[in-house]
């Protein structure tokens, strides 16, 4: 059995105990459990670096269906970020059926304004994520109604990397989405292709061309609107890779010579400058 598919049986069967434990070898400090808002999941993990006042940081929102995960199961992709040079700020949110989308967006909201307060303007700031979280980071970035604009949201935000996103996917296929993203008349906020605008910040979008969870068609969806409506949108396919092995490409016995990471660290350091 290939290393992989063994890291990939950990990710999904032992909540990434072993993939973290070895991750824990960058120079930086973590401030664990700082609340951003007054739900029970309002806390974050904020990875910094001493040095560099203008350094990058990456709010990274995990997946999990909308339904499952935790902040500390990913410090193995901070801990990646950190050593290519970046902050990364890992926050919780509350989980479906818990709540519905609506209020699991209104806390990806918060931590956004957290870190908009906490990090100095000079420093340039990208938005991050995963399955489901890259549609939350997504709806962040395009949706100008989400925030105030008195936090200059798309002048601080230099730009969105997302892996294996879901963008463009109404009508629902899963049972529960039709329920998980209830109310009926909200339903289309949940959707990133809805909010296409040519001065949003660049999107960088990754998938595997194997996913079957969330096909690659959703970033070629998001991507060709975008770039259609004057924006700035890239793609990267990568070849024998699925859902799962998108994000395992930040553990430690991966990241070295990896081409996503290396891909995700030149576009944020580019669009930094």
């Amino acid at each position: 059995m290939k290393i992989k598919e063994l890291i990939g049986g950990f990710y999904q069967s032992a909540g990434l105990n072993l993939i973290n434990a070895i991750a824990r070898s960058g120079d930086y400090e973590r401030l664990s459990d700082i609340p951003f808002g007054s739900a029970h999941r309002n806390y974050l993990d904020h990875y910094r670096i001493d040095g560099d006042s203008a350094r990058p940081t990456v709010l990274f929102f995990y997946g999990g269906n909308w339904r499952s995960g935790n902040k500390s199961d990913y410090r193995f992709v901070a801990d990646t970020l950190a050593c290519q040079g970046f902050n990364v700020v890992v926050p919780d949110y509350r989980l479906y059926p818990s709540v519905r989308f609506p209020e699991i967006l209104q806390d990806a909201q918060l931590a956004y304004q957290w870190t908009l307060e906490n990090v100095p303007e000079n420093q340039p700031l990208f938005i991050m994520g995963h399955s489901a979280g890259a549609q939350l980071g997504s709806l962040l970035t395009l949706n100008q109604s989400l925030l105030s604009q008195s936090y200059n949201c798309d002048q601080r935000l230099s730009g969105f990397v997302g892996l294996a996103g879901p963008y463009d996917f109404y009508p629902f296929t899963e049972d529960d989405h039709w329920d998980l993203f209830s109310p009926k008349e909200r339903y289309a906020e949940s959707q990133a292709v809805n909010f296409i605008r040519h001065d949003a910040p660049p999107l960088y979008l990754l998938h595997g061309k194997e996913d079957t969870r969330v096909r690659r068609g959703h970033s070629k969806s998001l991507m060709e609107k975008v770039v259609t409506a004057g924006g700035q949108a890239d793609r990267e396919i990568y070849e024998a890779m699925g859902h799962v092995d998108i994000i395992l490409e930040f553990t430690r016995l991966h990241r070295r010579g990896s081409k996503v990471v290396e891909d995700i660290s030149r576009f944020m350091k580019q669009k930094s400058i």
